[in-house]
């Protein structure tokens, strides 16, 4: 069985080698026009499980060079369908340093032309995974392993300052800076 503890150890001493990942939807942030648009990630595990990390992007609410995101990230199943449920096959710390190293890519990179106002992540498996039913998602497994990850390992590793805010269903990660664009 693996405990918290021991995430926050495999977390801590960032010896997690991340996948290779490729983006295969989107253009890049000098490329971005206002409107929205999604950007999707791909990587492969060394076990043939296929990973699709999406980053949901929208305009800000202010109209000064803001974006919101929301990341989802899913498994292909074999017939081609997306999946939200866990794959349990020994993974889970390199996915997780995967997803980390291609959203620090994303803020480091969106970050130079665009304002992040916030970054939506929700701990939530899909109907047939079990954790809808949680009342407080964040503290679910799933949820304390994102939250560990968000706090030790991306958070840490960003160029300018950021926090995670926590709600019952999902995290947001919002700058602590003002908008440079304004």
């Amino acid at each position: 069985m693996i405990k918290l503890k021991d995430i926050l150890y495999e977390i801590g001493d960032a010896s997690t080698k991340p996948f290779k990942y490729k983006l295969i939807a989107g253009v890049w942030a000098d490329e971005y026009k206002e409107g929205g648009m999604i950007l999707l990630y791909e990587f492969t595990t060394d076990k043939g499980t296929v990973y699709n990390l999406t980053i949901d992007i929208d305009d800000g609410n202010d109209g000064n060079r803001s974006i919101n995101a929301e990341i989802d990230f899913s498994t292909k199943t074999a017939g081609g369908e997306v999946s939200m449920d866990d794959t349990n096959l020994g993974e889970q710390y390199r996915v997780m340093a995967t997803i980390k190293d291609i959203v620090i890519e994303f803020i480091e990179e969106w970050s130079k032309k665009w304002y992040i106002d916030k970054i939506e992540i929700s701990p939530i498996k899909s109907s047939d995974g079990g954790d809808d039913d949680v009342i407080d998602a964040v503290d679910s497994r799933r949820g304390k392993l994102y939250l560990a990850y968000i706090r030790k390992a991306l958070i840490p590793n960003l160029s300018k300052p950021h926090g995670v805010r926590v709600f019952s269903h999902h995290f947001l990660i919002q700058p602590y800076f003002d908008n440079p664009f304004e």
